[in-house]
């Protein structure tokens, strides 16, 4: 058994000689390049090594990385023999201010529910009393009749204004309560935010002299990533669109990155170590996806997105620089155009915390040219819209994201830019234009039904009246529709087109007009449908 104890006792204080061999530093944040989802962290850090064999740990780095994209840069002078990366559980998280106020909150509420319990039970006692002393017989206790209705009376005003008061503590607790929950799920979720733990990689080197020796460490962090968006500002149509081109920018990587050079590059980090192999390139469509908001198809009769979605207008928070003025930032930024992305450098150092919530930057801001024109579908939508077409918009290296659209200082609503479902021009829409009124009706003296024999011929007329209400003259584009027979018994004829341009193959309607100040212009189509009399036919 002693020897059992001196040989554990021996491992013991081996093992602690030799962790007292490690040397620990804490790397220093240098930069960060943000992938559209991920990040590379590079960092730099320096040790005092012995000659021979060192035992190195380098903490404070990201919690959750890609191990295999770990790289380490050493002076001449040293091997590495090992590398290993682990989490550093034993890091003591700093609370936030936002957690702070929050336990604070927390701590108060729980004194007033508390207070608030108390003096429910306090007046549910005085309930009880009441109640155990209402039933007063007068001839036992020498009460007169008189004495007695006073203290029924007393016991009824009583018991209600203790039941009252009873009722409102209640319900003053239940509140309490209520807002208790609601700080308590906003505590948990802010302590949940990837705070609590940093990483650390544990090198085993070899050393040809002592001294002091510099490292660099870099890897992919998988847990941040930025999302551009924009903000589109027209003063009046005849001047160019003022695009600012932002990017929200998020990371819970474990550590605040404080005083950073930072730049977002619009590709995802690759991590194939496999040599790339050349196959042929096809060509195909790429069809948009659909957005709720004002996303406005002008090649789409049928696209019921035109309803815009009137939300408040995000508010700019751009990120803490460390100087200058968050709106001179894009001042700051200079484009790279690779091959395969493009990469956003911002020259002044930078500060984002790592609690996964979005940090704004503004990176640049373009005044493009465009040329405007009114769009409308009446049959679908009784306003017109604005829409913006822009030309050589390749050069401002858009990305898809939401924009929020100001037309002459007011918030219009949210679009959606999407350049990879654009031609030769990409196509804005700027909102609604109240000043154009727009009414469609559908002709009753001009609209019949005839019966042929066996078949139902029905004739519609619609006339679409354009009002120009603006001070100044606008080109609208304006759309409407006559249905398609795929079934050889209905038969569908265009009477009259009204002027219009028309499409056979989607049965599509269009005219390009011009409409001055003031004006009003009327637009007349007629078509017919001639079917079996004993069918019913979706004919409007």
């Amino acid at each position: 058994m002693k020897r059992i104890l001196i040989a554990a006792l021996v491992l013991v204080v081996s093992t602690a000689f030799a962790n007292d061999e490690r040397t620990i530093v804490n790397a220093h944040l240098q930069s960060v390049t943000v992938y559209r989802s991920g990040a590379e962290m590079v960092h730099t850090a320096t040790a005092n090594l012995k000659t021979g064999s060192n035992e190195l740990v380098i903490d404070q780095l990201g919690n959750s990385i890609d191990v295999n994209s770990i790289q380490v840069k050493v002076s001449d002078g040293i091997t590495i023999l090992g590398t290993e990366f682990g989490n550093n559980y034993l890091t003591s998280p700093v609370k936030t201010v936002r957690i702070k106020l929050l336990e604070d909150s927390l701590e108060s509420l729980n004194k007033s529910v508390i207070k608030q319990s108390w003096l429910i039970s306090n007046f549910t006692q005085l309930v009880d009393v009441l109640k155990a002393n209402k039933d007063i017989k007068g001839t036992q206790t020498g009460l007169s009749v008189t004495e007695l209705m006073k203290f029924m009376d007393y016991y009824k005003a009583k018991s209600i204004e203790l039941e009252t008061e009873l009722l409102q503590l209640e319900d003053k607790r239940d509140k309490l309560k209520l807002i208790k929950e609601k700080v308590q799920s906003e505590l948990n979720e802010e302590k949940s935010k990837n705070t609590s733990t940093s990483g650390r990689i544990t090198l085993q080197l070899q050393v040809s002299d002592a001294g002091k020796y510099s490292f660099q460490v870099s890897y992919i962090a998988l847990n941040a990533s930025w999302n551009p968006f924009y903000d589109l500002k027209v003063d009046d149509i005849k001047n160019p669109i003022k695009l600012i081109y932002k990017a929200n920018i998020t990371q819970s990587t474990g550590i605040d990155w404080k005083q950073v050079k930072l730049s977002l590059a619009t590709a995802t980090p690759g991590q194939s170590g496999t040599a790339p192999t050349i196959n042929p390139w096809f060509l195909g469509y790429v069809y948009p996806r659909v957005y709720s908001g004002m996303m406005l198809k002008a090649s789409s009769i049928t696209d019921k997105a035109m309803a815009v979605r009137e939300q408040s207008l995000d508010e700019v928070s751009v990120g803490n620089a460390a100087s200058p003025n968050a709106k001179k930032l894009e001042e700051y930024v200079s484009v790279s155009d690779n091959t395969l992305n493009v990469t956003f450098d911002i020259d002044v150092l930078y500060d984002i915390p790592t609690n996964g919530k979005k940090q704004t930057a503004v990176l640049k801001t373009y005044q493009v040219p465009a040329t405007y024109k009114h769009y409308a579908i009446p049959k679908l939508d009784k306003d017109a819209y604005i829409i913006a077409e822009v030309l050589d918009w390749e050069k401002l290296n858009l990305l898809p994201g939401e924009a929020n659209v100001i037309l002459e200082g007011t918030y219009t609503g949210k679009t959606y830019i999407d350049p990879n479902a654009t031609n030769d021009t990409l196509s804005l829409t700027l909102g609604k234009d109240k000043r154009v009124a727009l009414k469609r009706d559908k002709l009753v003296d001009y609209s019949s039904v005839k019966f042929l024999g066996t078949n139902k011929l029905q004739k519609f007329t619609y006339e679409i009246t354009v009002k120009n209400n603006k001070n100044e003259a606008i080109n609208l584009d304006l759309k409407d529709q006559f249905p398609l027979s795929t079934n050889k018994d209905i038969e569908v004829e265009m009477i009259s087109a009204g002027g219009a341009n028309v499409n056979s193959d989607n049965g599509i309607l269009n005219w390009l007009v011009s409409i001055a100040a003031g004006e009003s212009k009327k637009f007349k189509f007629t078509y017919s449908i001639k079917y079996p009399k004993d069918k019913v036919v979706n004919v409007q």
